[in-house]
């Protein structure tokens, strides 16, 4: 996900590299050193799950314009929550050179199918904060929407970053209609935010819907440039550009993750999952390990270390 305000529409559509963008990448058990659904902390010979280790599968295309780690599951959900600890997550999004700033991002999203390998519409709608003072809330982007509504959504609610929240994103309700709902689990699972948007093909009995879950760090435009400080597109180069700054989203943690269909609600465990992707991997050249992945149980409980410093 990206900024807002002025850059949201730009940045916004950019949010679709992350999890819209349709694919996610695994890394093999040979790779990571653990067997999908198993711990990745216990075995001494593993390889640590990071940038400098990291291999996608191909499947799944994710965000590349930051920082990321998302988890893909199967077609046939129609529902996902996630429990987001913010009260542990530790961030600076300003740049300490200029001040401009980073966003970060903890998110579910859904992309829909209309037949083929390939998704159709998609909507990324989780937590955002973005940097010079900004504050965690809620959001939601599609990829495509009604002309007479907005693609984004930002809530104006603030929430409390010493609480934990449960994001429930659900398109059981209705077909092509779909609600976020955010609840405080620190404060007894009260809801506290929620949101009803349309997404066009989604069908309620979760036949044409993939969910995911993301933690990422998106770079807005203004600094979206190369070591030598010219603009560019090249996210390899633009997070070489940020390196040092200062930035960080450290001990991102979502736990509890869970996926619904018509038997009910089950633990999100690798055999559910599609696919899974690291952004950045060892093939972009980062000499550094600004991205790091702790697995207590995969796809059921993560925790996302990203620190953009060396």
């Amino acid at each position: 996900m990206k900024k807002l305000g002025l850059a949201s529409i730009c940045l916004a559509f950019l949010l679709f590299c992350t999890a819209c963008s349709g694919k996610a990448g695994v890394v093999s058990p040979a790779e990571n050193g653990s067997q999908p659904g198993t711990s990745s902390s216990s075995s001494a010979a593993e390889v640590p799950q990071d940038n400098l280790h990291w291999t996608n599968s191909g499947i799944k295309d994710g965000p590349e314009d930051g920082p990321g780690y998302s988890v893909y599951s199967k077609v046939g959900y129609r529902k996902a929550s996630a429990v987001f600890c913010l009260s542990r997550a530790k961030t600076n999004l300003d740049r300490k050179s200029d001040g401009k700033f980073i966003n970060a991002y903890a998110f579910l999203g859904i992309d829909v199918y209309r037949g083929g390998t390939q998704w159709t519409n998609c909507v990324d709608a989780g937590l955002l904060r973005s940097g010079n003072g900004g504050k965690w809330h809620a959001c939601a982007n599609r990829y495509l929407a009604d002309p007479d509504e907005s693609k984004w959504w930002e809530s104006s609610v603030n929430l409390d970053e010493t609480h934990d929240y449960r994001l429930v994103l659900d398109s059981s309700q209705k077909d092509e209609q779909i609600t976020l709902r955010v609840f405080d689990v620190t404060a007894g699972d009260k809801m506290v935010d929620s949101k009803t948007l349309g997404l066009y093909y989604s069908k309620a009995d979760g036949s044409t819907t993939s969910y995911y879950d993301c933690v990422s760090m998106a770079f807005p435009p203004d600094i979206c440039m190369d070591p030598a400080g010219r603009a560019s597109t090249d996210y390899a180069e633009v997070l070489k550009y940020n390196t040092g700054e200062g930035l960080y989203f450290k001990n991102a943690v979502l736990k509890d993750a869970a996926l619904y269909d018509a038997s009910g609600s089950h633990p999100w465990t690798a055999d559910r999952t599609k696919d899974r992707f690291l952004w950045p991997t060892k093939a972009t050249g980062i000499q550094y390990p600004c991205i790091t992945l702790q697995s207590v149980r995969k796809d059921y409980e993560e925790t996302v270390n990203i620190d953009l410093n060396h």
